[in-house]
């Protein structure tokens, strides 16, 4: 006994099966992470580059100023492999209902080391919501920068024309940054 489909349920069939595959093929691709790309959860990535090793992007540690309730987000990326060579690239988002079009410059501390850029550059100013969000980028050397994930305590000081502003880490923060020395400034060493 055969069963016959009449013309229309051939196509109907055929256009589900093809809605299906697409479903399945672009479902099962969007999970996959490039290969040489690790995560460190919610805290780091790192890239393979080749010669030039490995490439580190630490995720936004957030920071806080209690007197204006402004937020400082900063994240960082670097390169590598086997010594200390290259540089930092640091970029941070200003988060505060004034706008910041110019930085003379940064400075972050712990109880122990401090480290100081004067060469700020502004990339883009937008408003989210109530509040502005300055992005900013500057570079350090990489040498002597895994001595600031010794310790979680952190003061960052941003200076404008004649004001500054301090943020402090986040309980969150120096738990990260604790993670970060011990899952890869660790190798520094």
């Amino acid at each position: 006994m055969k069963i016959k489909f009449s013309n229309f349920n051939n196509i109907t069939l055929f256009k589900i099966s093809i809605v299906l595959s697409f479903f399945v093929l672009f479902s099962a691709c969007s999970s996959i992470k490039p290969a040489g790309m690790k995560s460190g959860k919610k805290l780091f990535e790192t890239f393979y580059v080749g010669e030039d090793g490995t490439q580190y992007f630490i995720k936004p540690l957030i920071f806080s100023n209690s007197q204006n309730k402004e937020k400082l987000l900063i994240d960082f990326t670097f390169r590598y492999k086997n010594e200390v060579k290259d540089s930092v690239v640091i970029n941070f988002s200003l988060l505060s209902s004034n706008i910041f079009k110019n930085i003379d410059s940064l400075s972050f501390s712990n109880t122990t080391h401090k480290i100081m850029s004067k060469n700020v550059n502004l990339m883009f100013n937008e408003k989210k919501n109530k509040l502005f969000n300055s992005r900013f980028s500057t570079k350090i050397p990489l040498i002597n920068f895994d001595k600031m994930f010794i310790n979680g305590d952190w003061n960052i000081i941003v200076y404008s024309r004649e004001n500054s502003s301090t943020y402090y880490s986040e309980k969150k923060t120096k738990k990260a940054i604790k993670k970060l020395q011990d899952k890869i400034f660790i190798i520094f060493q």
